[in-house]
């Protein structure tokens, strides 16, 4: 007769291999509940000087009074019109005036630039509007805003 193993030993193998594996996981659980690890303190990214956050541009763009959004702006602060005549340059003004940022501040082109000269969105729509009057492909401002009275010199 010779000694076969039980029917039952793979079963015992296996039953003590999970016994095992979760004396280990009960290990690892009781070295982490006894001695937690130190947070890491959150790495702060110190923004220069010179630039505002996105934080603080809504902030200050939130603060503006929304009557001020769309109020008629004379002149786009820091901005060259110099290519532009006179009657061109009061063209491109009425767009300006006329047409919405869609940056989402919610004000007009020409405000935008007065109150956000930092905008990504206004300036290269801007600059194409003054280069289109340039060019002439704008030519009238039918339908559009009328600058105020005071504003028509």
């Amino acid at each position: 007769m010779t000694d076969s193993p039980s029917p039952r030993a793979p079963q015992r193998v296996l039953g003590l291999a999970l016994l095992l594996v979760l004396a280990v996981a009960v290990g690892f659980a009781v070295r982490a509940a006894l001695h937690p690890t130190p947070r890491k303190a959150p790495v702060v990214i110190e923004e220069d000087a010179g630039e505002e956050s996105p934080s603080a541009r809504a902030e200050r763009l939130a603060a503006v009074d929304s009557s001020e959004k769309t109020t008629w702006v004379d002149e786009i602060p820091q901005f060259d019109v110099s290519m532009l005549t006179p009657q061109q340059n009061r063209l491109f003004i009425r767009f300006a005036n006329a047409q919405s940022c869609t940056c989402g501040c919610g004000f007009t082109l020409a405000a935008c630039r007065r109150y956000d000269s930092e905008c990504d969105v206004s300036l290269p729509r801007v600059e194409r509007l003054r280069d289109s009057v340039a060019a002439g492909l704008l030519t009238r401002a039918d339908g559009l805003r009328e600058p105020p009275a005071a504003a028509t010199r």
